[in-house]
């Protein structure tokens, strides 16, 4: 959770996330931290985020990225011709994933 005041409402009036797929080992290994900015950091799975004790804007913006993914694999399953069936499960998984990034930011 947030150490500065406010604890519970930032100062950040916009925010930007952007993602980076790391796919080997060897490329989480080249990940390198500024010691002076990081005192201690680790790997999450966005569930351990979203269901832990971290700041709203941390949550809010990992909910923004699986709901881009959910939507990214509707767009894909659409665009090869998916099914009906198969269309209507991920537009559902969408719509539960855009409603819990909803639900972070009105709790926020």
């Amino acid at each position: 959770m947030r150490e500065q005041e406010p604890k519970h409402h930032g100062t950040t009036d916009v925010q930007f996330c952007l993602k980076v797929r790391l796919e080997s080992d060897e490329e989480v290994r080249k990940v390198v931290l500024d010691e002076k900015e990081y005192g201690e950091w680790e790997w999450k799975e966005p569930r351990e985020i979203l269901e832990g004790n971290f700041h709203p804007a941390l949550k809010y913006a990992v909910g923004c990225f699986l709901a881009g993914e959910a939507l990214e694999e509707l767009e894909e399953c659409e665009r090869r011709g998916g099914g009906d069936e198969e269309v209507a499960k991920l537009t559902r998984e969408f719509l539960k994933k855009k409603r819990e990034v909803q639900e972070i930011g009105e709790r926020g």
